[in-house]
C-alpha cells in the first residue's frame, strides 16, 4: 500500500505540479528498500509511458471527471491490471488502500471504477494520439512532419524500457569479452566506435574499469554527435557548451587528448556532478567554467571547435524520460527554439574562421532541429535519428565557418 501511495503522489506531482519524475521518485522513494524502489519506479514510469491509453480505458466507467489524486490512482490501478503480472484483486485492493490514505472519500469511487476495468477488456478503438501515447498537439505536429506510419513506428519504441549504453575508452573488444564473461549480454553499438549496449538496469559500478574511468554512460545517438566534430590542429581549443553531466566532454577529451577543452555549464548544481564525472574519467585536459551559453566569456573567433548540446524538450528520449511529454507544451517548444537560436548565434561569434561547430539536441521536433538552423549558410550537414530499439531519438548538425 505504501508503494502505491508514493506512486500516486509522484504521478500527481508530474501531471499537475510539473515536477520531473526522477525528482518526484527521489523524494517519495528515499526511505524504501531497493526492491521497493524498483517497483515504485516501474509503476510510475509505466503509467507515464502509457497514460493516454490508460485514461481511455478507465474513463469509460467514470460519470464525472476525477480529481487529480483520484485520476492518478485510476491510472496506477489500470496500469497494474493491463500491464503487470499482479492478480486483479491485489491491484485493485492495494490501490484502493492507498487512495484511502490520501483521500478517503474517493476510495469508493476508485474501487468501483477499477473493478469495472478488471471485469472488462481494453477498448478496441483508440484515437491516433492515444494509440501512440502522445499529447494531441505533439502527435499532430509529428504526423504532419513525418507521416502517421513513421510516428506509429517510432512511438512503439517509447513504450519499452531502453537499454543502457556506454562509451568505452579502452579496447572495446577486450572490454566486451570481459563483460560477456560476467554473464552480461552486451553488444557493440553501430553509431560510434566507442558504443556498447547493455541490458537495462545493469549496475555500472560493477563493470570492468569503472573506478579507473574506462567508460561513461552516454547513448550512442549522442555519441554520434560527438564523433561528428573534428579539428585540424591537435592542440586546438574546444568548447563544450551546456556540458553537464559530462559524457560528451569525456568523449572529446579521449578523442583529442592534446586539445584544450573548456566545459561550460551554467547550472551550479550540475557542475559538481560534472566535476565528479570528469575526475573519475581522468579528463586532465578539461577545464570547467560556469557561464551562460548565450553570453560566453570568450573573445570573438577564439575557439577552433564547439560542441553545443543545447537545452531542449527531450522529445527524442521519451523512452527514458516519459515525463517530458507532460512538462512541455507547444508554446514551450517555440521558447526553447529561441534560446537555441541565441546560443547558436553566440557560438558562431566565438568560432574561428575555418572552425567547426556541432549543434545537438535530444529532440526530434523540427522546430528544434532544422528549423532553428534556417538561414544559417554555414550548415554543412544535418542528421535526425528517430527513436530506435538501440538508440535514442536525436538531432545533430555540423556548422563550419568558411574562410573569406
Amino acid at each position: 500500500m505504501l508503494i502505491r501511495k508514493a506512486a500516486i503522489e509522484c504521478l500527481r506531482k508530474v501531471f499537475h505540479a510539473s515536477l520531473k519524475a526522477d525528482l518526484a521518485l527521489e523524494r517519495s522513494g528515499a526511505y524504501f528498500q531497493p526492491r521497493d524502489r524498483r517497483l515504485l519506479h516501474e509503476l510510475v514510469y509505466g503509467v507515464l509511458r502509457r497514460r493516454y491509453s490508460l485514461e481511455a480505458d478507465f474513463s469509460r466507467f467514470c460519470k464525472t471527471k476525477p480529481d487529480e489524486t483520484s485520476e492518478a490512482a485510476l491510472l496506477l490501478g489500470t496500469y497494474q491490471l493491463r500491464h503487470m503480472r499482479i492478480p486483479a484483486h491485489a491491484a485493485v485492493s492495494e490501490t484502493v488502500a492507498a487512495i484511502r490514505q490520501l483521500q478517503p472519500k474517493a476510495s469508493g469511487f476508485v474501487n468501483a471504477v477499477l473493478r469495472r476495468v478488471a471485469d472488462s477488456e481494453p477498448p478496441l478503438k483508440l484515437k491516433p494520439s492515444q494509440r501512440v501515447e502522445l499529447p494531441k498537439w505533439m502527435y499532430a505536429r509529428w504526423r504532419d512532419a513525418f507521416g502517421a506510419d513513421t510516428v506509429l513506428r517510432f512511438c512503439d519504441v517509447f513504450k519499452s524500457t531502453p537499454p543502457l549504453c556506454v562509451a568505452v575508452f579502452v579496447d572495446r573488444e577486450k572490454w566486451l569479452a570481459q563483460v560477456c564473461g560476467m554473464d552480461i549480454e552486451a553488444e557493440a553499438g553501430e553509431l560510434s566506435d566507442y558504443a556498447v549496449l547493455l541490458p537495462s538496469g545493469t549496475d555500472v559500478t560493477s563493470l570492468p574499469g569503472y573506478d579507473s574511468g574506462a567508460f561513461t554512460v552516454i547513448d550512442q545517438a549522442a555519441q554520434a554527435a560527438v564523433m561528428d566534430l573534428n579539428i585540424s590542429n591537435p592542440s586546438a581549443l574546444i568548447l563544450d557548451l551546456c556540458a553537464a553531466p559530462g559524457g560528451k566532454t569525456a568523449m572529446l577529451a579521449r578523442r583529442f587528448p592534446e586539445a584544450r577543452i573548456i566545459a561550460v555549464e551554467l547550472n551550479a548544481g550540475r557542475i559538481s556532478r560534472l566535476r565528479e564525472n570528469l575526475s573519475r574519467l581522468q579528463c586532465g585536459n578539461v577545464t570547467v567554467v560556469r557561464a551562460d551559453a548565450i553570453r560566453l566569456p570568450f573573445p570573438d573567433a577564439s575557439a577552433a571547435a564547439i560542441l553545443l548540446d543545447a537545452p531542449c524538450s527531450a522529445s527524442g528520449i521519451l523512452r527514458r524520460h516519459p515525463d517530458a511529454k507532460f512538462l512541455h507544451d507547444a508554446v514551450d517548444i517555440d521558447k526553447l527554439a529561441c534560446i537555441q537560436r541565441s546560443m547558436i548565434t553566440e557560438s558562431l561569434r566565438v568560432l574561428k574562421e575555418g572552425g567547426q561547430m556541432t549543434y545537438a539536441v535530444c529532440s526530434i521536433h523540427p522546430q528544434e532541429n532544422e528549423l532553428v538552423l534556417d538561414g544559417i549558410d554555414a550548415v554543412t550537414s544535418m542528421q535526425r535519428l528517430f527513436p530506435d530499439t538501440k538508440h535514442d531519438g536525436f538531432f545533430h548538425a555540423a556548422i563550419k565557418v568558411r574562410y573569406v
